[in-house]
């Protein structure tokens, strides 16, 4: 089974940035969730701009597609014609979500139903000073018993990993590999918030690909970390 490179890749970039200041809280469904209108807009923006290009997708609880679109240069798409039901939202740009909750939709509206939501993407990216760092992969020692093994565990670099930095807004790439030691780095990218995709990678064993959201600020002093 691979392994994701999620670990990996956050132990590199921790040696680049302050401790966190706070944690992120996982997603969870009360009740039926808000109350949405049959139909509604939804606005997606980053850094206080629209954003085009999110993918925006809503399911029914049996996970069926009930409605799937795109955010046009303004930021907006429009959900149309649901029949009341509980659903789920989400919005998704490369890899990284902006929103992900659930919603109902009543028989008859109440006056809280909202008829718009609008969602940040990026706002909790970590900030890093430089893209730079070691993939390292802690992997299990050899030559004992299995408890021994996993107790004692060595640290493998990760290399021939591809990475590939983009920029949501201007669609920029940056890309680099890591070397035989697992470090990498990318030069001369202006300070913006990136989608940082791993994949590939070679240390004994086979990985999953991964995405992460960072914000090159290189004066930042605070983040917060997932």
């Amino acid at each position: 089974m691979a392994r994701t490179l999620t670990s990996a890749v956050f132990a590199a970039l921790l040696l680049l940035v302050p401790a966190p200041t706070s944690a992120c809280s996982l997603v969870a469904c009360l009740g039926q969730g808000i109350e949405l209108q049959r139909d509604f807009a939804v606005l997606v923006e980053h850094e206080g701009k629209p954003l085009q290009g999110v993918s925006i997708r809503v399911t029914d609880n049996a996970a069926t597609a009930r409605f799937s679109g795109v955010t046009a240069s303004n930021g907006k798409v429009r959900v149309a014609g649901l029949p009341p039901g509980d659903y789920w939202l989400s919005a998704d740009l490369l890899g990284v979500n902006a929103a992900y909750h659930c919603f109902h939709v009543a028989e008859r509206a109440s006056r809280r139903a909202k008829r718009r939501m609008t969602y940040e993407w990026g706002d909790l990216a970590p900030a890093v000073s430089r893209i730079a760092g070691t993939l390292i992969d802690s992997q299990p020692g050899t030559g004992d018993t299995p408890l021994w093994n996993l107790v004692h565990r060595v640290n493998v670099p990760i290399r021939e990993a591809r990475l590939e930095l983009q920029n949501p807004l201007t669609g920029a790439v940056f890309s680099t590999v890591s070397d035989q030691n697992g470090a990498f780095a990318v030069n001369g990218v202006p300070p913006a918030t990136y989608v940082l995709h791993i994949e590939g990678g070679k240390s004994g064993r086979d990985y999953d690909g991964t995405d992460l959201l960072v914000n090159l600020s290189p004066k930042q002093l605070k983040t917060r970390l997932c």
